[in-house]
This record gives structure tokens, sequence and C-alpha cells, in this order.
């Protein structure tokens, strides 16, 4: 549960990062669709970095980062959005697209957890390797 509240936590960050890029970009005239892309470049690796450092750190220090698991981290992060907006698209009219919203973030926040958890970063704690003492 520490986890999951960290992961949280990290994620409003993210969100103020993301909505102060998307408008930043719509001040300087980007289309709305450009200024979401790019407010998503910006945040996305940064959610990465934070992840790494606080949210799935283990007791030897910070997670390991690497291009790989930036890779990882990003497609999870693209799938999730993927399925947020087809549960907005879908559920908008039976539901009201507020409650949809709200639906799609509850459900990209346990994918991009879990995502993150096993894919990502791994399962948990990293315990070093046993010896394997030769005959």
């Amino acid at each position: 549960m520490r986890r999951f509240f960290l992961f949280s936590l990290v994620g409003v960050v993210n969100t103020l990062v993301d909505f102060a890029a998307y408008g930043a970009a719509l001040f300087l005239g980007v289309t709305p669709a450009l200024a979401n892309l790019l407010a998503f470049a910006t945040a996305n690796p940064l959610s990465y970095m934070m992840n790494g450092r606080v949210t799935f750190r283990a007791a030897a220090g910070p997670a390991a980062l690497s291009l790989g698991g930036y890779a990882k981290f990003c497609t999870a992060h693209l799938l999730s959005l993927a399925i947020s907006t087809a549960m907005v698209f879908w559920l908008s009219p039976l539901i009201g697209p507020l409650l949809a919203k709200l639906m799609a973030v509850a459900v990209a926040l346990v994918i991009n957890f879990s995502a993150s958890a096993v894919f990502v970063f791994g399962a948990g704690e990293k315990r070093p390797a046993e010896k394997v003492e030769s005959p």
C-alpha cells in the first residue's frame, strides 16, 4: 500500500507538470491536440524518474533507470491511455463525461501501477544472487 500511495502522489505531481506544459503550449499558440502530446512527452519521462527514485526505491537505493526501462514505462502508459480513452468514449453517453473520466482515471492508475511494479521496476526489493558452490 505504501508504494501505491507514493505512486499516486508522484501522479499528482506529474499531473501538475502535464497541465503546466499543456497550458504553456496553448499560450504559445500550439493546437490543443499537439499541446496534449507535448505535455505527455514532458511529464511522462519525469514520472519515470520520480517513480524510480521514490516509489520503487529499494533499501539499497533508487531503482536503476534505463532507456529500455523507460520504453516499458512509456508503453504501459500509452496502453492505459488507449484503454482510458476508450472508456471515456463508451461510458460518456451512459453516465456522463465527468464520471466516465473519473472511472477511466481510476482504471489507468491501477494499470499503470501494476505495470510499473511488475514489468518496469520489478516486483519488489532486489535480493543478491545466491552463490552457487562448485563441487
